[in-house]
């Protein structure tokens, strides 16, 4: 199988054996510049680092959903995201609702 950059090139044999002679010999790290990560997730700070949550699926699973978000448009963290505020939010009135009630 052929390995591509990001914008769809093969990377060749000799474009490997030239990147690894190029990091035996060292990089020049005074002029390399940090870069900015990920965007944060949060709406009211945007400098706030969001976390991740993981939790372990079978596979038939997450090929479905995998499968289901690619042909809506999503990423499968997209959909993650969106359960997970619709059950915080189911949670947040049933606690409310309950806590009325006593």
């Amino acid at each position: 199988m052929a390995v591509r950059t990001k914008n769809g090139r093969v990377v060749t044999d000799a474009d490997l054996d030239r990147m690894a002679a190029d990091a035996e010999a060292g990089y020049d790290l005074s002029t390399w510049k940090r870069r900015a990560g990920r965007p944060s997730l949060s709406t009211t700070n945007t400098g706030a680092h969001s976390p991740r949550i993981t939790t372990r699926v079978p596979e038939e699973l997450r090929a479905k959903v995998a499968s289901r978000a690619s042909s809506e448009g999503k990423s499968v963290s997209a959909v993650m995201r969106s359960l997970l505020e619709a059950y915080a939010g189911e949670d947040s009135v049933v606690r409310k609702s309950s806590a009325h009630r006593a």
